[in-house]
């Protein structure tokens, strides 16, 4: 047909719409007085454009010509008796004549250089693991893994699956197909039936015996009906008897994509809260305790609990709880590095897992979230009353390779309990196995400048007393009952409740008057230093605040 192997891929293309024309019109002359010879010209038209295509990767031009080779010897005896036929035809040479329009465009605009980039084998990204984002591909509609003992079957495909957006890897390798499964980077797999060496069927059985579960159509020239039968008996979503529509392969591969993300958003993801699941948690975990045995990196899990969520339930409705729940989440992920996680374990109790972290540094970041949140007034929509809610957590760091999930889950909760008998509203973990019974100190910082209570909370910690810093009056007076401090440095002059109000309420709380407290103020008790005394306040401290004198006051009534 014609001399290509010096030709440019626009050269080549132009050849080839010169003798589609002339095919066109051996088409509309056999269409009045049909002959065998121009049925064998448009033949070998065909067949020659699609070696050609072949040679030069215009994949999907090869594949509309391998269609049509195929109708014209299918059909040979009806083509020209049956008007259905010769429209069926003719719209197959229109097809091929987009095609080639599209690809002489791009020729023409830049030199093909959309051609080579649209047939790249897709390769996953360096870093990319089903550890950080056990999802669908977002960059494309879905990834999708062909083994086949045949190229241009290979061709064909992934110049289909690519033209309607998914990102296609073809191998003709079984183990290396598997080895592409085993690392979790494809989303759907298309699998011939008939290979040399081990069958389509026997692949799948491997897969199987390796718990690797992956939608899966499989492509059979076979006709006969007890292929099809035991396919779909081992566990193949869907088969395609060759040679297919390219319609009709896309719409199978759609269906069982989106099948395939619905199944794994449930897998992965709570309904109301958008946390991982529990049973994510146990992959994740799984993933990072091999790299703890492979690098010997720690990491921490936090199991994390609600306070008196059951009350909250009880008293403001499930509807209001549920936003609570959300608005909890949604702080966790704000406030989390990339590679941090959160899994809901069930109810009000959450699982953190913080990869490459010490239970010392999850401490630190733990009660930095856990200060913010309880912080946050979650407002009635009826009487706009305003609600603090405060949480409690446990941690635990694996830095044993010994221990298993359970042993960890244990550990975490273990944690989470002490932190609870410590009045709730607190972190506790354990380091190196070794566990502290000695109680700390709490003191409670109520203050609305953030600056003075930096100051007051750093010089406080250098002894070793636990602190909690609030800004009004209501959060002090939320916390107090979960926190239970022993100490309380109380501003006089809040944006809401002044500290005679919440010293007189925390004292009904409390009627024993065990709670120390020292009040600070820019300005002098005045008329009310009387009530305070009967109320019980321990020392006051005007502002601005020295910090030796603040210092001496603590460790004298502590």
């Amino acid at each position: 047909m014609m001399e290509s192997t010096e030709q440019s891929k626009l050269e080549v293309l132009a050849e080839i719409e010169v003798q589609l024309n002339q095919a066109l019109q051996n088409l509309v002359i056999n269409s009045i007085e049909p002959t065998d010879s121009k049925k064998a010209i448009m033949l070998a038209f065909f067949a020659d454009v699609k070696a050609l295509a072949q040679q030069h990767h215009f994949r999907e031009l090869g594949y509309l010509c391998l269609k049509s080779e195929e109708f014209i010897k299918q059909h040979n005896q009806e083509l020209f008796n049956d008007g259905s036929y010769l429209l069926k035809l003719t719209k197959r040479f229109g097809e091929t004549a987009q095609c080639l329009s599209s690809l002489l465009a791009a020729a023409s605009d830049q030199a093909m250089g959309e051609e080579t980039k649209v047939c790249r084998l897709w390769r996953p990204e360096s870093g990319d693991s089903m550890g950080q984002d056990y999802q669908i591909s977002n960059l494309a509609l879905g990834r999708v893994l062909v083994l086949d003992d045949e190229m241009l079957v290979l061709n064909i495909i992934e110049s289909v699956l690519r033209n309607r957006g998914y990102a296609v890897r073809i191998t003709n390798d079984p183990d290396q197909a598997l080895a592409i499964l085993r690392a979790h980077e494809a989303d759907l797999l298309i699998l011939d039936l008939f290979m040399p060496g081990k069958s389509g069927l026997e692949f799948y059985r491997d897969l199987k015996q390796e718990k690797i579960v992956i939608p899966t159509i499989v492509l059979t020239a076979s006709a006969n009906k007890a292929d099809h039968i035991l396919a779909l008996q081992e566990g193949i979503d869907n088969f395609l008897t060759k040679p297919f529509e390219a319609d009709v392969l896309v719409a199978n591969v759609e269906k069982l994509i989106k099948k395939e993300q619905k199944h794994k958003n449930a897998y992965l993801k709570d309904g109301l809260t958008s946390a991982y699941t529990r049973s994510f948690f146990v992959d994740r975990f799984a993933q990072e305790k091999a790299k703890f045995l492979r690098d010997g990196i720690v990491f921490s899990v936090i199991f994390i609990d609600l306070d008196h969520f059951k009350e909250i339930n009880d008293t403001y409705g499930h509807l209001f709880g549920d936003l609570v729940l959300q608005s909890f989440v949604a702080q966790f992920k704000a406030s989390f590095r990339p590679s941090d996680q959160i899994f809901r374990y069930g109810g009000d109790e959450f699982l953190l897992l913080l990869p490459e972290t010490d239970a010392a540094a999850a401490f630190k970041m733990i009660e930095r979230i856990r200060q913010q949140f309880q912080r946050k007034a979650f407002t009635m929509p009826i009487k706009s009353h305003k609600v603090y809610i405060t949480f409690s957590a446990g941690i635990t760091e694996f830095n044993n390779g010994d221990k298993t999930l359970e042993d960890i889950l244990e550990e975490a909760d273990r944690q989470l309990y002490r932190a609870k008998e410590r009045g709730r509203a607190c972190t506790s973990y354990i380091t190196d196995a070794i566990e502290s019974d000695s109680e700390k100190n709490r003191v409670l910082i109520c203050d609305d400048s953030s600056t003075v209570s930096k100051l007051i909370k750093s010089r406080l910690n250098r002894f070793g007393l636990e602190t909690q810093v609030v800004a009004t009056g209501k959060e002090a007076l939320a916390i107090f009952p979960d926190f239970k401090p022993h100490l309380i440095i109380l501003d006089m002059i809040l944006p809401d409740v002044n500290g005679d109000a919440v010293l007189q309420q925390i004292r009904h709380m409390e009627p024993e008057n065990h709670v120390k407290v020292i009040l600070i103020s820019v300005k002098s008790l005045g008329e009310k230093e009387q009530l305070l005394k009967e109320l019980g306040y321990d020392d006051f401290i005007k502002k601005p605040i020295s910090l030796e004198r603040l210092e001496q006051s603590v460790k004298r009534l502590l």
